[in-house]
């Protein structure tokens, strides 16, 4: 027993420099250590918008410069599309609950400095359980989630942008 965990351990010992040397990285990691490629962004979207605001906030905090114009060397952010849809999904009537599926769909892309554009769309889904007499309970829940499928949204804006090459 003893040997059989001794060569087992011996062969992940040795497998992990081999994966290494032949480039295999985990999934995410980035050869330039987390730093973005693009330094300066022009972000195109509605100021007002949570969505805009936690964009922008996150692309300052990784040190990207945000222009007021295009320059030749800046990538395009366009933020086109984005909305929240709550649709009724199960109804039962002896306890009053309700049962909605929210969907939130954001359209975006990068225009690149070389004129490549690069669209995406993000698409997320919750359910939520509503009780008649909790109403108010449940639009706030309902705020939160949009909120959290927002930030779901600029959380994968960002990662694209980082890993853009």
């Amino acid at each position: 027993m003893k040997r059989r965990l001794l060569r087992l351990f011996s062969i992940i010992l040795l497998a992990v420099p081999a994966l290494t040397g032949c480039g295999y990285s985990l999934a995410g990691y980035s050869e330039n250590n987390g730093e973005a490629r693009y330094k300066k962004v022009l972000l195109y979207g509605s100021k007002s918008d949570l969505l805009y605001q936690e964009l922008y906030i996150r692309l300052r905090a990784a040190g990207v410069e945000l222009l007021q114009e295009k320059t030749p060397d800046a990538v395009t952010i366009i933020l086109s599309g984005s909305r929240v849809k709550r649709s009724l999904s199960a109804v039962d009537s002896r306890s009053q609950e309700l049962q909605y599926n929210m969907q939130s769909a954001t359209s975006y892309s990068f225009v690149l400095p070389d004129g490549r554009v690069i669209a995406k769309k993000s698409k997320f889904n919750r359910t939520i359980l509503n009780k008649g007499v909790e109403a108010l309970a449940g639009a706030n829940e309902q705020r939160l989630l949009i909120n959290e499928m927002k930030q779901q949204t600029v959380d994968e804006i960002f990662i694209n942008f980082m890993r853009l090459r």
